[in-house]
């Protein structure tokens, strides 16, 4: 009889859930709002009723991952801090109340990390035993994989990518420091520059797309106009793979990965990868080819990314614990 994993990716508007079987072929999947204005308990509320409708939806569920953005302690299963939420949700001790909630074995991760770990198991990251998923959307962050294993760090939070500086003299970002690769390529950071050319009355195609609507401006129009050669969108692209690039030399020159595994809404963008792979490859700033080249890959997964690596933590961390069983 085949098992079955959940996989539950909690965000600030919704909560994806998916249903995997163990080669990571996708069975069920739905969403809720999060609603996260409403508390705490609320949400947890939706997490445990999405797991429960999808242990309804398929027998032989082992257990589920649920992915948190923010900081866990893993060892505790406790959320440390959950920066772009509302409420305090230091010291909620998410995955004892789930299981309760639930009856079945939960999984915590970082969505970043679950992201990457889902590549390595299911997705772009297969053929690699070294490589760092960046993902890049409403903020940055990433995973490391390393001799095939992600790499957790001395308090699980190894990979946080988006924090470091890449300009001293840029934006504050939300953890205390100045010019975070988030706070200078992230989705928000392309909007704002978008705007900022709106506003300035500069010749754009931009403007066109969202009928002079600023709050229609998004890093999609903004893609959508450079592929039709508006050269503002393309400046801002251009810059922002810039940007992007000097995180991944920072990257390549502390974990000599096989690749860089790009994702998010704003990483997955071809116009955007095509740019990053065109001035770290043609204009030859990689290191050179006798510590190894480095491919630039597009993530396999998008917005069910955190979701699916969720579900492939579990099977993995439930094969484990199983093994450690047999063996004892």
């Amino acid at each position: 009889m085949m098992d079955y994993f959940i996989g539950i990716d909690l965000g600030g508007t919704n909560i994806k859930a998916v249903v995997v079987d163990r080669e990571g072929t996708l069975i069920f999947k739905k969403q809720a709002p999060t609603m996260a204005t409403l508390g705490i308990d609320h949400v947890i509320q939706q997490i445990a009723k999405l797991i429960i409708e999808c242990s309804k939806y398929k027998s032989h569920i082992k257990g589920a991952g649920v992915t948190v953005p923010g900081v866990l302690n893993l060892q505790d299963g406790m959320v440390e801090l959950m920066p772009n939420f509302p409420h305090q949700w230091k010291g909620v001790r998410l995955k004892e109340k789930l299981e309760h909630a639930t009856s079945l074995p939960i999984y915590l991760l970082n969505d970043a990390r679950a992201a990457a770990f889902g590549e390595k198991k299911f997705g772009s990251g297969r053929p690699y035993e070294h490589f760092v998923c960046m993902v890049i959307g409403t903020g940055v962050g990433g995973g490391i994989v390393s001799n095939g294993v992600l790499l957790m760090g001395s308090r699980g939070v190894a990979g946080e990518i988006g924090h470091q500086v890449v300009d001293p003299k840029g934006p504050e970002c939300g953890c205390g420091n100045a010019g975070c690769l988030e706070t200078m390529a992230s989705g928000p950071a392309i909007s704002a520059e978008a705007i900022r050319y709106i506003k300035q009355g500069i010749p754009t195609k931009m403007r066109d797309l969202v009928n002079g609507d600023l709050n229609q401006v998004t890093p999609e129009i903004v893609n959508e106009a450079a592929e039709h050669g508006d050269r503002s969108a393309i400046t801002i692209l251009e810059n922002t793979a810039a940007t992007i690039c000097r995180a991944i030399l920072n990257v390549i020159a502390i974990l000599n990965p096989e690749a860089i595994i790009l994702g998010g809404g704003v990483g997955q963008s071809d116009f955007l990868i095509n740019k990053i792979t065109d001035q770290l490859h043609h204009k030859k700033i990689l290191f050179p080819a006798s510590l190894g080249s480095v491919q630039i890959v597009k993530a396999h997964f998008n917005h069910l990314a955190g979701s699916i690596g969720a579900a492939a933590w579990t099977m993995d961390n439930l094969t484990r614990e199983q093994k450690e069983l047999t063996i004892n």
